[in-house]
């Protein structure tokens, strides 16, 4: 069971620190559901060559158990006015999927990190990154694992303190998992 109030708080601080003097915020999902549509067509657009299992119906529905400001999985929206600009998703090993029982049980992943195009290499991704990361600490986690199954995204995490732990096939297509150590 994760404390709301940690979340609020750590919403409350970049709120008020990054996001307030761009016109941005971030919010949870839990508080604006209607961009899950939305969000789904990101990802599958983005994503869903990488992995052939991938479907708007899976990822509205995995975005709907995210609804959560009290628990694990969390997701969190980034919004210009009311419009989404951005993703992040903190989800547990089962969250991670099946693939991932290799790594330990209680670990805690990202997933779902997105920025619209039009919104890139401004910082928001770095921000989110570091949003979720300090929340996950904040929830006692030492250590935040993902993956990415674009091979030019794993730059651009490590630039960001991520380490490469490995590369294996997944779902038809090899990913690169990393970790980050808070």
């Amino acid at each position: 069971m994760v404390h709301s109030e940690s979340i609020h708080r750590a919403l409350d601080a970049v709120n008020k620190n990054f996001y307030s003097p761009r016109s941005l915020r971030i919010d949870l999902l839990k508080n604006c559901p209607q961009v899950i549509p939305t969000l789904s067509h990101w990802l599958y657009d983005e994503w869903h060559t990488y992995d052939a299992s991938l479907t708007l119906e899976k990822l509205i529905t995995s975005f709907n158990m995210r609804l959560n400001d009290d628990r694990i999985p969390i997701t969190f929206v980034t919004l210009r006015g009311e419009e989404p600009i951005g993703v992040i998703t903190l989800k547990d090993r089962q969250g991670a999927g099946p693939e991932f029982n290799d790594f330990p049980e209680t670990s805690l992943w990202m997933g779902s990190l997105q920025v619209v195009p039009e919104e890139r290499c401004q910082g928001l991704g770095h921000a989110m990154l570091k949003f979720a990361a300090g929340v996950a600490k904040s929830l006692n986690y030492h250590e935040l694992y993902f993956y990415t199954s674009n091979p030019s995204n794993v730059l651009w995490y490590t630039n960001r303190g991520a380490h490469v732990l490995q590369k294996r096939s997944f779902r038809g297509t090899m990913i690169t998992i990393m970790n980050m150590i808070l």
